[in-house]
């Protein structure tokens, strides 16, 4: 189980395999089930910079989802809340094999926090539902862009850390947000402050995701059927 070290740290809990029924061993590191998946929001997606190079479109609640590429992001039902969510690769990938983009547009402010020593970008979000607030990115190593770099939606600002990064006993990405009233980024919320909202966001970026990651495999499906069509015709 998690060990909480001090009131408003990062708590991470140790992986607890089933015997019966194993998760994927970066998949899942504690916190409280799943809750119910929001209902999609019905207006138009909302409007912010978006980096030239996103493998994602954004979701209408202003987020694009963190990790990268898609097929290795574990199932739903593995993350779980925490201070904010913890998500991660479905067989323990880090590094260069699950990369962390940032969910909105904005500066990277801090490096570092509290019960995640210093592997954990924070950036500044400037634009769309969130600006003004600081989304911390915990267990994130290397970084890949130094603090004070202005980012986009979905530009890659870090590599998810390969073992102990932080309180942790596996890759994963602990994602979250602070309060409204955070004047700075050093106090993280506590926990189930805001852990809701965090997992709101993730998942409809999360389906956002995942509609164009199957739009691109079925267009991919169709190229292949086309260019067997193709050479058949020649062979005939």
């Amino acid at each position: 189980m998690r060990q909480r070290l001090l009131a408003g740290y990062a708590i991470t809990l140790l992986l607890v395999f089933s015997a019966y029924a194993p998760a994927p061993s970066g998949a899942t590191t504690g916190g409280t089930g799943l809750p119910a998946e929001p209902a999609p929001l019905a207006d138009s997606p909302v409007s912010a910079p978006l980096f030239a190079d996103s493998p994602y479109p954004m979701g209408k609640r202003g987020w694009v989802f963190p990790l990268y590429p898609y097929s290795h992001v574990a199932a739903r039902s593995w993350w779980s809340l925490d201070q904010g969510v913890d998500v991660g690769g479905d067989n323990n990938q880090c590094g260069a094999q699950l990369l962390e983009l940032a969910v909105a547009s904005g500066t990277i402010v801090r490096e570092g926090l509290d019960g995640f020593g210093k592997w954990a970008p924070v950036l500044l979000v400037d634009s769309g539902p969130d600006a003004g607030r600081y989304i911390y990115y915990g267990h994130a190593a290397p970084a890949l862009v130094a603090v004070g770099t202005h980012v986009s939606a979905g530009q890659p600002i870090a590599e998810v850390g390969c073992g102990d990064v932080g309180i942790s006993s596996a890759p994963h990405l602990e994602i979250g947000i602070l309060p409204k009233a955070a004047s700075n980024p050093v106090y993280l919320p506590a926990f189930g402050e805001t852990s809701h909202e965090a997992m709101a966001d993730l998942m409809d970026a999360y389906r956002a995701a995942s509609s164009a990651y199957k739009a691109q495999e079925a267009a991919v499906a169709r190229d292949k059927k086309h260019a067997r069509r193709h050479r058949h015709k020649h062979r005939s």
